[in-house]
């Protein structure tokens, strides 16, 4: 493969930070508008009037716009889900990152690119070959080790598994950023604690804060701050980049929108 086969995919979650991606050289920016997706309420977000304006200038730097619409959908927010979808459309953004079945069936009803959201949990080639039905490219669940992810894109050659474009599935995986500890982040510490749901775009980032833990038996406590007791580090790919690399993914996302 040659690098014009790698897609480097930053993070936007307001003009600032999406002129400082594009001046980093991504080759694609994925952004959320409005509500529904995983950053709604803990970070700043486009409106749907800004979609147009966003996507332009993606397009003006030969950079593609991605569409962040990865929350669970309910039943009243299906009208809002199709109102944002056709504004994607019309405003041409390349593809939307869809968790939701209603979102992956009115995306492919409208011919709109879809992403698969890694919130799906694509875990296995069985799992891959369905959705292969609605995505061109698939973000896996974050959980799989490298020799997992090698065996998928192996499989895809193998079998010719193909997107609704005819292309070969893309596996997408993140490189860089934050991790959730529950199993591609779904997480109710949030909704538990301050009935903020994680997975509704409001993750209060439980897990990070300082606790003081309390031996019930003796009563001795420990002062646990900023030592992730309840959260992984920071995800750091790049001193073994070469093996991810190997390991067949074409999609590389840096984690963000809700950093400056």
């Amino acid at each position: 493969m040659t690098r014009s086969d790698f897609e480097l995919l930053a993070p936007a979650g307001n003009f600032e930070s999406l002129t400082a991606s594009i001046q980093g050289g991504a080759n694609g920016i994925y952004f959320g508008v409005d509500q529904l997706n995983m950053l709604a309420k803990s970070t700043n977000n486009f409106s749907i009037n800004d979609l147009p304006e966003v996507v332009k200038r993606c397009h003006q730097h030969q950079v593609k716009a991605y569409l962040a619409l990865n929350t669970i959908v309910y039943d009243h927010e299906i009208t809002l889900m199709h109102r944002l979808v056709d504004a994607a459309k019309d405003a041409q953004v390349d593809a939307i990152i869809a968790s939701d079945q209603s979102v992956l069936l009115y995306a492919s009803e409208k011919k709109v690119p879809i992403h698969v959201s890694t919130q799906l949990n694509v875990s296995n080639l069985e799992t891959l070959r369905f959705y292969s039905q609605y995505a061109e490219t698939i973000v896996l669940a974050r959980e799989l080790s490298l020799q997992q992810i090698a065996y998928l894109t192996k499989k895809i050659k193998e079998e010719n598994i193909t997107a609704p474009s005819g292309n070969l599935v893309r596996i997408e995986i993140f490189i860089h950023g934050a991790l959730c500890m529950a199993i591609s982040g779904k997480c109710y510490m949030s909704l538990h604690e301050y009935n903020a749901s994680a997975n509704r775009g409001a993750c209060q980032q439980t897990c990070r804060r300082s606790y003081t833990v309390t031996d019930n038996e003796t009563g001795y406590q420990l002062e646990i701050d900023n030592e992730y007791i309840m959260s992984p580090k920071d995800l750091a790919t790049y001193f073994f980049f070469d093996e991810i690399i190997n390991a067949g993914a074409t999609v590389f996302k840096i984690e963000g929108r809700a950093r400056s």
